[in-house]
This record gives structure tokens, sequence and C-alpha cells, in this order.
């Protein structure tokens, strides 16, 4: 199993052990509120992220645990941008994760990855109105403002990183 590692952070591909921590995360209207443009989002089902832990591609696609000393605290993941052909970085962490650059270490890990291993020519990421934090940390790993787009059913900005 493929695994990336940064200074404070182990990545490694998401596990069945891993539903029970992520559906807790996903049930925090705080955390979820700038990820699907919904005042009050669904939660994803058991079998949704089942699904999502399955879907790891052999082409290195898909979703990855991000672990501070053994213990999960957010999700990072490669994966297509609707209806694009693109390839988006996205990410999401608990709550206590927050502010302090977590998100920012796992986004440059992935960010390598998907330039090194994947060779892939960009990387893009969509962000929700009013999404500050995201934004900022979309500037730290150098993307740049691409513009709106509808995505997901909600009009989003759109950055891009290319290599």
């Amino acid at each position: 199993m493929t695994t990336l590692a940064t200074d404070r952070l182990t990545l490694r591909r998401l596990a069945i052990q891993d539903i029970d921590v992520f559906l807790t995360m996903e049930s925090d209207p705080e955390v979820m509120r700038y990820t699907t443009g919904l005042i009050e989002p669904t939660p994803r089902r058991r079998d949704e992220l089942l699904t999502a832990v399955c879907a790891t591609n052999a082409d290195g696609l898909g979703h990855w645990c991000v672990e501070r000393d053994g213990v999960a605290i957010g999700w990072t993941s490669l994966t297509p941008l609707e209806d694009t052909g693109r390839i988006q970085l996205a990410y999401r962490f608990v709550r206590t994760a927050w502010g302090k650059g977590y998100a920012t270490e796992a986004g440059l890990a992935m960010v390598k990855y998907s330039q090194s291993v994947l060779e892939l020519p960009e990387c893009v990421a969509v962000v929700w109105p009013g999404n500050n934090a995201s934004i900022r940390v979309l500037g730290k790993l150098q993307f740049r403002r691409e513009g709106l787009a509808c995505h997901y059913g909600c009009e989003v900005e759109v950055y891009r990183r290319a290599y």
C-alpha cells in the first residue's frame, strides 16, 4: 500500500476502518459548511462512504486518510472533477485539526504526488463561496483563481495549478 509522509503527517489510502471516523466528521455541520453549498448538508451514508473507499483506482486517483501520530484527522483526494476530464484536489479535516497547517501540508504532498507519480499536467480545486480558509490554503499551494463555474449543483470558484 502506498503511503506518503510529510514532517507531521502520514497519508495512506482510505480503508474500511476509517468509515466511522469520517461519518462522525461529516455529521459536524461546521465541517460540512463549505462542502456542498447547502445550508444544512446531509452527511454521506455509510454505503456512500464505503463506495468512496473502494473507488481507489489503479490509476492512482482516489481518497487518502490523513493521520497525525496514527490518528485520522481528515482526508484528501485526487478525483475527476465532474464532466470536465480534469483532476481535482480536495480535502476535509476534523474541526480540531483546523488552523494548524495540516491542509496545506497534506495538499502539498498530493500536489507533488500528482505531478511526479501521476504525471498530471495540472490540478484543479473547487471552492464554495465564502470558504476563505480554503482559498488561503490553495494560495499557499500556488493555485491561481481561474473563475466561476457550476459544479455539484452550485456556483463555485475554480482554482488551478499547472505543472
